[in-house]
Order: C-alpha cells, then sequence, then structure tokens
C-alpha cells in the first residue's frame, strides 16, 4: 500500500524553485558563477544549469511516485 507524500513533494518542489531564483540572481548580478562578460555565454550557462535543476526534480518526483520496496507483512 502507498501513501502520498506531500510534505516531501512539496519540500523538493521549493528546492528547486529557490535554487532557480538563486541562479537567476547570480546571473542578474553578473557574479560567479555567470560573472564572464560575455553575456550570450552567461545565459547558456544559466539555461543548462536550470534545466539541470529541472531534470533532477523530475528524478525525485519519479523516486516519490515509485512503490515502496520494502518487505510487505503477511497477516
Amino acid at each position: 500500500m502507498g501513501y502520498y507524500k506531500f510534505r516531501e513533494r512539496s519540500f523538493n518542489l521549493q528546492q528547486t524553485a529557490d535554487s532557480i531564483e538563486q541562479h537567476l540572481t547570480a546571473l542578474d548580478l553578473a557574479i560567479p558563477p555567470y560573472g564572464d562578460s560575455d553575456e550570450k555565454q552567461n545565459l547558456a550557462r544559466f539555461a543548462e544549469t536550470v534545466e539541470s535543476l529541472r531534470d533532477e526534480q523530475r528524478k525525485r518526483e519519479q523516486q516519490l511516485d515509485q512503490p515502496h520496496q520494502g518487505r510487505q507483512e503477511v497477516i
């Protein structure tokens, strides 16, 4: 029997959103890792980072969707 993990989903989503916001602020302020003078390169780096964060989030969601792999009790 599975159960829906509201807190874990909410925490993971908030964590990803916070990380994306932190990277956006760094991009806006031109601070590392976005301190390069080439804006195009900074935007490409930002896009790669955000896509990586989104991919990690999708993987965490898939793990939460997996049924529990522990031993089941026999009654």
